[in-house]
């Protein structure tokens, strides 16, 4: 029975994916290199509620605990599930890296939204055609500002979800090389 057979019937879809992928010491290197930049990249962004959209160095003095635990959080799943959707996407596995981005997409929304200049940018743009979408910018940032763990729980949720699928693309592939 080979390697990867063993792999097929064994329980632990992400653990067994991990080890087959991270048996390559350049996907090893991709994860730490894209969790070192995601974990920056989230401790700049996730204060934005606290600095009145502000992203950046200038939000980090606005970190708080709970920001620091979302981030290694988030960081560390898309750290995983970006080498295994690779590794998968490499060896005809289909699904795409489109599926590996969604949970970091959802990841961003609710920083950006609650506090940044995007959310009433588009509102205002809709408003030029339908002048009555202009009021509700304000009602829609203070509920995604009130709501921004459960909007953090559920890209989490997403996360997770995408790096499930990766790990059942990477062991369920056609396997050819990806390396």
């Amino acid at each position: 029975m080979t390697a990867l057979a063993r792999l097929h019937k064994s329980p632990g879809t992400i653990l067994q994916a991990l080890r087959f992928v991270f048996g390559s010491r350049g996907y090893v290197l991709l994860s730490v290199l894209s969790f070192g930049v995601l974990l920056a990249f989230y401790l700049m962004v996730l204060p934005a509620t606290e600095t009145g959209g502000a992203v950046g160095l200038v939000a980090l003095p606005f970190l708080t605990t709970q920001d620091v635990i979302l981030a290694l959080i988030m960081s560390g799943l898309l750290a995983l599930t970006l080498p295994l959707g690779i590794y998968a996407w490499r060896s005809g596995a289909g699904g795409g890296l489109a599926g590996s981005a969604s949970g970091s997409i959802a990841a961003l929304i609710a920083p950006l939204l609650c506090c940044s200049p995007i959310l009433p940018l588009a509102i205002t743009a809709v408003a030029g055609i339908l002048p009555a979408a202009g009021a509700a910018a304000t009602p829609l940032q203070g509920f995604i500002a009130t709501h921004e763990l459960e909007f953090y729980l559920a890209a989490i949720a997403l996360m997770s979800w995408g790096l499930y699928g990766n790990a059942k693309r990477v062991l369920y592939c056609d396997c050819r090389a990806a390396e």
